[in-house]
């Protein structure tokens, strides 16, 4: 199966469940700490790596958001990204946020003696919810413009095995990238 097909089955799932009535479903935290494993292919180039990211709920409504990305690709690429920005949350119901991000975003990539840095911009909205207590999805539109711009979309949902720590998968597909992380979310505060 294409992660193509995947992507559209994994939205048409989303999309039928966020239209639902969540059962028992919590507000959602907005201060945590997350370790993914990444994969991703880049036109005939596939890498991994890891993903380190964070968000703090700083006053009302808005967050600090970061998040720090090393990949390995074939050939002895490496690619290293680094984004830090702002977010806000809009409480659409208790148990669904619309969420937006703006970051700026340093990317370097390094293939033997060639290196290149490139520093640019990043905005994503989408929703965010939790469908019941240990079930969370969310779906988002990110827009980035470093050296070549691409819009790309992202789902995923973790699975909570306390209120304090989950554990899921994301999958982001757009123009010629499909990255497909798996990882862990630590909850921090309240």
């Amino acid at each position: 199966m294409s992660v193509r097909t995947i992507t559209v089955s994994l939205a048409g799932a989303l999309a039928v469940t966020l239209t639902g009535t969540p059962a028992h479903a919590t507000d959602l935290s907005y201060d945590y700490l997350e370790l993914r494993f990444v994969d991703t292919e880049i036109g005939s180039q596939d890498g991994d790596g890891l993903r380190l990211a964070g968000s703090y709920q700083i006053s009302g409504n808005w967050l600090l958001v970061g998040g720090y990305t090393s990949l390995d690709f074939d050939g002895g690429v490496d690619a290293d990204t680094l984004e830090i920005g702002a977010g806000y949350v809009y409480r659409y119901k208790p148990e669904f946020d619309l969420v937006g991000y703006a970051k700026l975003v340093r990317t370097e990539v390094e293939a033997g003696g060639f290196d290149n840095d490139e520093t640019g911009f990043s905005l994503a909205g989408g929703i965010r919810g939790r469908f019941t207590p240990e079930l969370e999805g969310r779906a988002t539109v990110n827009y980035i413009d470093v050296d070549d711009s691409d819009t790309f979309f992202e789902f995923g949902g973790d699975y909570y095995f306390t209120e304090q720590f989950s554990a899921g998968v994301t999958l982001e597909v757009g123009g010629d990238a499909d990255t497909f992380t798996i990882g862990a979310r630590w909850f921090f505060g309240e």
